[in-house]
């Protein structure tokens, strides 16, 4: 072969060879606002990983972190605080994705300030990606290694909703949203104090409304102390919510207008005919046909102000669902709630659970079927601590029956419309 063929042989395979993407890497130096070297440049530059060197400290901000770009973006840490107690717009977030890009982070944390309450309201959200309605896909959110602390607002927001932040928290499944799925994945992440600036503000809330799927994991993190839900998955319309729950903790969280160790706060927005509106460790809403399917494992579900586990399914939809190796322990409510509101059935298995104070001591966990679709929960190595009064409840009210099993564990059983299988 002549030296012009082989050329010619190069050329060719350079052209019908698809380019491969290299990313481009920027190096942040400098702990300012704004200015050469800082994190606000970086997300300015084009750059789709941000590395921040270890020889930056805290990073005080004035104004949002904002990526604009729609390539996915990488955030790699060394451990800094952004602290945005002194943004010049207190309901502002301190970071914001603001056209839906895919967001990997590590190694961060990020400061509100607090001191906010029923009585002192305002502060923004930790980490905000927002979904534009023409998004396909998946949007991925990742986050490791990260923490949010004393915002007035959610802690960690996806929203691919219309409404803003009036959607979910009993808008009824309203707004409107992209195609796109939402992939949030939190590994050794830390939400504590978050939610205190307004009703309804939560540690983690996704918020999707069209018919793409939330698939949620979080795995070695922790909840706690927060205003409302320390997590809050809303599904508002056909799409399901697939979990991988585990090693984590849910602990405080929900006591938004309940001054600490007092009563509801009169007349305050969550105060309804004396009772407070008061949030859940960890809750999921799906208002389609989608189900609610996945595992929850090795999780801390202590104290929370409503109900530790509450997930709900409002249309036909139904639950294929395995709670493993949970402690559910002083919540006001049951310990465990799983509902469907309509035509779905409910496939539940409970595997070493421990149930101890949940509700009064009288239900630490309620499995409710309200219309058509069978209930099947299976109970092996579980132990509900207080006698009759801490109670396994099992309701089907649709007329389709359904069966429970039990074995290797102390635990009373609530039976409607149930039978026991010996």
């Amino acid at each position: 072969m002549t030296q012009r063929s082989t050329l010619k042989t190069l050329i060719a395979s350079l052209l019908f060879t698809p380019m491969i993407s290299v990313a481009s890497t920027t190096l942040v130096t400098s702990s300012a606002n704004d200015g050469p070297g800082s994190l606000r440049e970086a997300l300015a530059s084009g750059a789709d990983v941000i590395e921040i060197d270890e020889s930056v400290g805290t990073i005080f901000i004035t104004e949002t972190l904002e990526y604009t770009g729609f390539v996915a973006l990488q955030v790699v840490g060394t451990g800094q605080m952004i602290d945005g107690s002194g943004l010049t717009d207190n309901l502002a977030p301190i970071f914001e994705v603001s056209n839906g890009a895919d967001l990997s982070m590590f190694d961060l944390s990020f400061d509100g300030g607090g001191g906010y309450d029923y009585f002192n309201p305002g502060g923004g959200k930790g980490i905000f990606v927002n979904v534009p309605e023409d998004r396909t896909g998946v949007v991925s959110l990742k986050l490791t290694g990260v923490s949010v602390y004393d915002v007035g607002n959610h802690g960690i927001h996806v929203s691919d909703c219309s409404l803003g932040d009036d959607c979910g928290g009993g808008s009824g499944g309203g707004g409107e949203g992209s195609p796109a799925s939402i992939d949030v994945k939190l590994v050794d992440v830390l939400v504590d104090g978050a939610g205190f600036g307004k009703q309804d503000a939560d540690g983690v809330r996704v918020d999707d409304r069209n018919d793409g799927d939330i698939f949620f994991s979080a795995v070695n993190s922790a909840f706690v102390n927060v205003g409302a839900d320390g997590v809050e998955l809303d599904e508002g319309n056909d799409g399901s919510v697939f979990l991988e729950v585990r090693n984590n903790v849910f602990y405080a969280n929900g006591a938004y207008c309940l001054p600490w160790n007092d009563d509801p706060v009169e007349g305050a927005p969550c105060d309804d005919d004396g009772d407070a509106d008061v949030d859940d460790g960890f809750d999921v809403d799906e208002a389609g046909d989608g189900s609610i399917e996945g595992f929850v494992r090795n999780n801390y579900v202590v104290d929370n102000y409503d109900e530790g586990l509450d997930f709900d399914e409002e249309d036909d939809g139904g639950f294929d669902i395995v709670l493993a190796s949970n402690v559910a322990v002083g919540n006001e409510d049951e310990g465990v709630k799983l509902s469907e509101e309509d035509g779905g059935s409910i496939h539940a298995m409970l595997r070493s659970h421990y149930s101890e104070d949940n509700n009064g001591s009288r239900e630490g966990i309620e499995i409710e079927e309200e219309d058509g679709g069978a209930v099947t929960v299976v109970v092996t190595g579980s132990d509900f601590v207080g006698g009759d009064d801490e109670v396994l409840k099992i309701e089907e009210d649709g007329g389709d029956g359904g069966t429970v099993k039990v074995r290797g564990s102390s635990v009373v059983l609530d039976l409607d419309g149930i039978d026991m299988n010996y």
